[in-house]
Order: C-alpha cells, then sequence, then structure tokens
C-alpha cells in the first residue's frame, strides 16, 4: 500500500510537499509539477514510470478520529478520485490514542497496480477545483448533474498527462455528513474487498420458516453511557445508538418473528460495561469489545448480521455500508443524511420514527431500485 511510516510522516512528507509547492511558485505552468526523478523510494512506495492507475495522494492529516468519524473529512476526495478515474491514498497515517491508524487501514487495499507514483508530471487539484467549488461540485457529480459531470470530465481531460495528483485540501475545511450512497462501493472495496457472509435465505412459507437463527447486530455507543448522575440508564435518552427500551421493544418484535430458531445477538459496545448490559436481560449474546487496535475487527463483525440496531454516530453509518443483505433499522429520522441511497447492496433501511413490527418482513423482500 501506500503508507507514511510513522517514523517518516514528520520528516519526508513535508520535505516532498514543500518541494512541491515550491517548485509551483517558480514554476511557469503551475498546473504542473516536474520533478527529476526516476526512481527512488518514498516512504513504503516507488516512484517509478506509470502504472495503469494514477494515484490520487491526499496531502496531509486527515483528521484523528476512529474510522467512522474520520471518512467525514475526505469523502470530497474520493469522489474527485472517482470522477478523475484515480485511486486516493491518504499519506499521512496519523496514530490515534487508540493505537491504530485510520488512513493506513483505509489504504491496505488499494489498488496494486496505483501503488506506484511517477513524478515526472504531477498535479494539484487545487490548480483545477477551487476550495469554494468542492461541495457543489462534488455533491453534482454523485446526484448525477450534468454541469458537474461535464465539469469533471473537463478537468480528468486536462490533467490526462498527468501521472499523479496532489490534493491540499485540510480535513478541517471539510467535514460532509451524507454522500454515503456516492462512496459507499469504494468503501466496500477498500474494508471487505474479499469477505462473503450467506444472508438469510429467503423463506417461501407464511409464516417463513428460517433454516438458522436470525443474526442480530446492535452498536452501543461508548459515549452515550455518560448520564447525568442518578439519570436511570433504562430512561436516558441515548444520542448515537438505541434507547434501552427500544432495543428491548425491537428484540422482543423479532423473537416473535423468528419463531422456533429465534436470534443469534451480537452487542458491540466499547470499554462494555456488563452492568449495563445486564439492563437489557439478555444471557446469551457474543460482546465485542476489543482492543482499540482491533478496531476494524469488531467493525467487520457487527455488520456481518441480518438486522442491525444502530445509531446515526458515523461509526453506526459505517457499519451499516459494509453490510450484507438484509435491514437495518436506525434510531431517528434520518435528518443527518447518512443512511440516504445507501440501499444498493440490497440492504433495506428503516427508521426507528417510522418503524412497526410489520417491517421485519423487509428480510424477505429483496430491495427495489
Amino acid at each position: 500500500m501506500i503508507r507514511v511510516h510513522y517514523s517518516m510522516a514528520v520528516c519526508v512528507v513535508p520535505l516532498v510537499v514543500v518541494t512541491l509547492l515550491l517548485y509551483a511558485s517558480n514554476n511557469p505552468q503551475p498546473n504542473r509539477i516536474q520533478f527529476p526523478l526516476d526512481s527512488m523510494r518514498f516512504a513504503g512506495f516507488t516512484l517509478r514510470p506509470p502504472t495503469q492507475t494514477r494515484p490520487y495522494l491526499r496531502v496531509g492529516p486527515v483528521g484523528y478520529e476512529g474510522l467512522g468519524s474520520v471518512l467525514m473529512h475526505f469523502k470530497q476526495s474520493i469522489i474527485l478520485s472517482l470522477a478523475l478515474q484515480s485511486s486516493l491514498h491518504l499519506a499521512f497515517t496519523d496514530v490515534l490514542d487508540h493505537r491504530y491508524s485510520s488512513s493506513e487501514i483505509y489504504n491496505r487495499n488499494a489498488p496494486a497496480d496505483a501503488r506506484t507514483l511517477y513524478l515526472g508530471k504531477t498535479c494539484r487539484i487545487q490548480d483545477y477545483i477551487t476550495h469554494d467549488e468542492r461541495d457543489a461540485l462534488t455533491r453534482g457529480w454523485c446526484n448525477g448533474e450534468g454541469w458537474a459531470v461535464e465539469r469533471l470530465e473537463r478537468v480528468r481531460e486536462g490533467i490526462s498527462d498527468c501521472t499523479g495528483i496532489f490534493d491540499l485540501e485540510s480535513w478541517k475545511d471539510e467535514l460532509v455528513q451524507d454522500l454515503n450512497g456516492c462512496i459507499i462501493s469504494w468503501v466496500r472495496s477498500r474494508l471487505i474487498p474479499h469477505l462473503t457472509f450467506s444472508p438469510l435465505p429467503y423463506s417461501s412459507f407464511s409464516p417463513p420458516h428460517f433454516a438458522r437463527p436470525i443474526s442480530v447486530g446492535i452498536h452501543i455507543r461508548w459515549g452515550d453511557m455518560f448520564a447525568p448522575p442518578g439519570t436511570p440508564i433504562l430512561a436516558h435518552n441515548f444520542y448515537g445508538s438505541f434507547n434501552f427500551p427500544e432495543i428491548i421493544r425491537v428484540l422482543t418484535d423479532l423473537r416473535a418473528y423468528a419463531g422456533p430458531t429465534g436470534i443469534a445477538l451480537t452487542i458491540a459496545m466499547e470499554d462494555a460495561n456488563r452492568r449495563v448490559l445486564a439492563l437489557l436481560n439478555e444471557t446469551e449474546y457474543t460482546l465485542l469489545n476489543s482492543p482499540h487496535a482491533k478496531a476494524l475487527d469488531d467493525l467487520i463483525a457487527l455488520s456481518q448480521n441480518d438486522v442491525l440496531l444502530l445509531g446515526e454516530s458515523s461509526f453506526g453509518a459505517l457499519v451499516h455500508l459494509i453490510a450484507p443483505r438484509g435491514l437495518t433499522l436506525v434510531k431517528g429520522d434520518g435528518k443527518f443524511g447518512k443512511f440516504a441511497n445507501t440501499s444498493g447492496f440490497g440492504r433495506h433501511v428503516v427508521f426507528m420514527s417510522d418503524y412497526t413490527p410489520a417491517d421485519l418482513r423487509l428480510l424477505q423482500v429483496p430491495v427495489e431500485h
């Protein structure tokens, strides 16, 4: 993968970026930066003549948050790289207090033929698309608006002879909560490129006869446990995950729908509190509470369930994006747009503001496109 080793992130990347910017300032053609380099090693990837897929390098940090939250700070780069038929790489691998690097994880499964960057001719995307244009342009492209598609096609043609693209956008200037439907394929290709899951087989019987238990995954956001002193957890309104009474209600509905085969329950809760979990009165479940360095493992394990109970947190939205065919129940009403247009891989979305037990029948109904 294209990766900046931690020991080199401070010295090597700024050196290249500074060189890039100084050269551009003196270059009579500032849109194109030329380096007299043929082959060398740079922080884990080789600078050689171009390969099939052109690298799109997001230069600079993309934030210091977890896998879900950090995604909001580089969605525009994902979209631009897709529109320009290039492969996005996150150049900085900032290590979190949680002892893992979000950007390194998103780089792991980048296309092999894009791990080579030839700095004979490189382009700076800011010379073609201004900061003020980015939001409307990426939204327009995702929505299939003709003006945006044509504009980015002209940019693509204009940089056709550039072997690499540098994006100098600051993560502090980008916060995109929605547009997940536009990037879902990219996210799945980076996080679960080879994962297979056997979804619940459709049943021709009414009521349905299931060959195995319905698997159910619940995310309880650790921050939601912080309630004012004396506040009963059962009465506490969670921000980024289901309230406990809602969980109990849906699990009751699921057991009634599943029949004799029942359900298989998985709960993901960082820094899990067994006394809090005991309030659910569930005696058999799988608890996902791995060390922080195993965050991706828990994310994937939670996603691989027939039914998901999620809040509108960024982590919850990311779990849904990589989930297989099935049903996601979301606390809230969708006002943040995180789950909009995200059923492309066969997963239904129902918000709890609209939920009825009849919605569980969607497990046996393909998504209509």
